[in-house]
């Protein structure tokens, strides 16, 4: 038999040797033409960056010390191939000990305030004239732009929204001065709309969609408001800036001292880029890492950008982010926080490779946290809401992507990300679209308009989405799920031909191990519009349960719980043939396990590959869709013969774990009705962001630092083909099954190479487990028949 190997990962590793690394100093009061030490460090990323590539000759490892203290940047600071660092001697730029050093966007203002005459409770003064500003922070706070009607933190939907606020605005004698802007909801509440006010005519508006909504520029006539306007500067917090006259107008909050407040205004759309010249490994920006930086004052991004719809899905984006990497391998952001980001948090555009964005904190960010988006060149028919494509690239094949332009291999790990979608209401905590094999780890995510995760197409599968804690999503928006994903790709354009299901999704997505809390009458996984080869075990979820619509093929759902009016639903009544759902050995407590729309029980088995062996309520005497069924009219079909009815029981759904454990609740089954089915209980403390111990944690700063050799593992990558360790001493290699059944174990010390023959291994998901004394490291691999 003729095997193909379909590979998410390794098949080689390579070993290691540490050398020493060579050390910058970087201080916001230092200077740039003196020597980078420690007593005479420098005072720029730029000059350190520029430094660092004398010092990295011979392959020898640099870290940059960064000194406690604001780095206020002009402009973004951009590293090229030039500035690369390598697998065994990357280039580190590292928060100096517990100093907290802080990377700006913002311009920082000392100004001399006057009260204004029209109103004493608002001070003026007069900076520089037309500059590129649209936030306003106080001693490190965002404040309000002038806007109507007044910020209501008691109000989830845009802080405060009013119908008629187009009509009261049309009054003011020049609505564009600011310009104004309006921020509303999409007219089927599917994101976001916002406008650029250029002026009035008469009474009447004049307005510029900024496109940040794939479906059209319809604003819904209840959820808007305006901002950035003069006349509405009227309560505490608020701030407007006249470009023309360069004043600057502050109600300061109430009970704070103007006198002595550090005011910041964010300038700039991006802070750091990471740039290849092209997607070959020779001419991409590799092996940096930044560890315990703050990143914050980027500017939003929602009015300065171009927006770009994301192929067939609701959405359209700004190709932009406080950090922004294209062309760009091994990236390692590390323990740094972003703090009230102006757009995005991390935008990894078109090819990317191998990145680590592990042990971060996305706070109050003004769209997603971390963006993984391929370019749309590499897709092979890529279309949108209003642009049928032209290809006829169906059959037979090709499945590839039609080159590299798009992120693949990375893992976004431990994060915790919440507040986020402050000014873009189409966003997620991770966004992912045509991208490939990526992992996302441990990742608390909550409180947002709308996705916590997010992936807009078919475009390649191969992710392993586990362990995170997403709560509180969709708080602005509608029809939608903390998880959600589309398949509009080949699969729903040649929706009757079963063959085109895997031709863009054509790697299994793992969704495994996950606590998921929507609000009501949400999704828990929205598997939306013909999203396919999925496979979802041991998820723990409260409310929604599992959404089904279209054309969607080869989804897998075992082993899950279902608690809180969670149920499966055939959303608006669709299936279709061959889907080969695969449901068997779920928990689902609710009194209506399924909502078939307007499907029958005969259709539903005609249409599934497996519905049994599942464990429901007591309470389910029936199943209902536009009309209801008893269970024996369900058995009779083929369906659930072999499931059991009966009141699940868990351990102790009240219970605290400690270690700071934030996820209540052991929801582990007790019942021996489910266990007898089959059912597997998994952990329940391990959602979200845990805790790092010191092993788990890169630390590039503990190389050099002494004369004794340094014994453990210092890294591990992915590059072309090979899993390339650097490390000293003796370690280990464990290959795994998902299931965690060791394969095999491989031995190795200093400078040895193992190599390691995949003509071994079965089709399916791998896990590389390398130990070492200090901790280990997991990368996972593919391999598909």
């Amino acid at each position: 038999m003729n095997t193909v190997w379909r590979l998410c990962g390794i098949i080689t590793f390579v070993v290691a040797t540490i050398t020493y690394a060579a050390e910058i100093y970087v201080a916001p009061t230092g200077n740039d033409a003196a020597a980078g030490t420690s007593a005479a460090p420098l005072a720029t990323l730029a000059a350190a960056r520029d430094k660092a590539d004398q010092l990295k000759a011979g392959n020898s490892p640099v870290t940059v010390y960064l000194r406690g203290g604001t780095y206020y940047l002009s402009a973004p600071v951009v590293f090229g191939p030039a500035n690369s660092g390598t697998a065994t001697a990357p280039i580190v730029y590292a928060a100096y000990g517990s100093e907290k050093p802080v990377v700006s966007g913002g311009i920082k203002v000392t100004p001399t305030w006057t009260a204004y005459s029209g109103n004493a409770n608002i001070q003026v003064t007069t900076i520089a004239q037309n500059l590129k500003v649209d936030q306003l922070f106080f001693n490190g706070k965002r404040q309000v732009l002038a806007r109507y009607p007044n910020f209501d933190a008691n109000t989830v939907i845009l802080d405060g929204f009013n119908a008629n606020c187009l009509s009261r605005v049309a009054n003011w004698a020049n609505p564009g001065e600011g310009p104004g802007y309006i921020r509303g909801l999409q007219v089927n509440l599917w994101g976001g709309n916002s406008y650029i006010i250029t002026g009035k005519t008469g009474t009447t508006l004049n307005q510029t969609w900024v496109g940040d909504n794939n479906r059209g520029s319809g604003l819904d006539a209840t959820h808007r408001m305006v901002e950035n306007l003069f006349e509405e500067l009227d309560a505490a917090g608020e701030w407007f800036y006249r470009k023309s006259t360069g004043q600057l107008f502050f109600w300061p909050p109430t009970g704070t001292n103007l006198s002595t407040a550090t005011i910041e205004l964010a300038s700039q759309d991006e802070l750091l880029r990471f740039i290849g010249t092209s997607n070959a490994t020779a001419a991409s920006v590799k092996y940096i890492q930044f560890n315990g930086v703050t990143f914050t004052h980027a500017y939003r991004t929602l009015f300065s950008q171009t927006y770009e719809t994301v192929l067939q899905s609701d959405w359209a984006i700004a190709r932009a982010g406080a950090l922004f990497m294209q062309n760009a391998e091994n990236i390692v952001i590390e323990n740094c926080l972003f703090d009230q980001v102006g757009g995005n948090g991390i935008f990894a555009s078109g090819y990317n490779r191998n990145h680590l964005f592990a042990n971060n904190v996305f706070n109050d960010a003004g769209a997603s946290c971390v963006c993984l988006f391929g370019l749309t060149s590499s897709v092979r028919c890529p279309g949108s809401w209003s642009s049928t494509p032209t290809c006829t690239d169906k059959m037979p094949g090709p499945v590839d992507p039609v080159n590299g332009e798009f992120p693949a291999y990375v893992t976004v790990s431990n994060n915790m990300m919440n507040h986020f979608g402050r000014f873009e209401k189409q966003p997620a905590g991770v966004a992912m679209s045509a991208t490939e094999c990526d992992t996302i780890r441990h990742n608390t995510i909550h409180d947002c308009p709308r996705a916590g995760l997010s992936i807009n197409d078919g475009c390649w599968g191969g992710h392993v989405i586990e362990y995170n804690w997403i709560y509180n999503t969709v708080l602005e928006t509608g029809d939608h799920g903390p998880f959600n994903a589309w398949g509009r790709d080949r699969n729903i354009r040649w929706s009757n031909d079963t063959s085109a299901t895997t031709l863009d999704s054509w790697k299994t997505t793992i969704i495994r191990n996950n606590r998921i809390e929507p609000k009501g009458g949400d999704f828990g996984l929205d598997m939306d519009d013909d999203a396919s080869n999925y496979y979802a075990y041991n998820n723990l979820l409260f409310g929604g349960g599992i959404k089904f619509i279209g054309t969607m093929r080869k989804n897998t759902y075992v082993n899950n719980i279902l608690l809180r009016d969670s149920q499966v639903k055939i959303f608006g009544g669709q299936i279709t043939s061959a889907s080969n759902f695969y449901m068997t050995r779920n928990i689902i407590a609710n009194s209506q396990p399924y909502q078939l729309g307007s499907n029958t029980p005969d259709y539903f088995k005609q249409n599934t590959k497996l519905v049994d062996s599942n464990c429901y309520s007591n309470a389910a005497t029936q199943v209902c869709g536009d009309q209801c069924y008893t269970w024996a009219q369900w058995h009779t079909a083929g369906l659930d013969v072999h499931s059991v009815l009966g009141i699940p029981t868990f351990a102790d759904t009240a219970k605290v774990f400690p270690n700071n454990y934030a996820p209540r609740g052991d929801y582990s089954v007790t019942s021996a009705a489910a266990l007898t089915l089959g059912f597997k209980n998994f952990p329940m403390d391990s959602f979200g962001v845990i805790q790092v111990s010191p092993t788990a944690v890169r630390d590039p700063g503990a190389i050099g630092h002494s004369n004794e050799q340094e014994t453990g593992l210092s890294s591990i990558y992915f590059n072309n083909g090979r899993l390339a360790v650097s490390h000293s001493g003796n370690y280990q290699v464990r290959i795994t099954m998902v299931n965690g059944r060791t394969v095999t174990v491989l031995h190795g010390i200093n400078g040895s190479v193992v190599y390691m023959n995949i003509n071994r291994l079965s089709p399916g998901m791998y896990f590389a487990v390398v130990e070492a004394n200090r901790g280990s490291q997991i990368k996972r691999f593919i391999v598909n028949e």
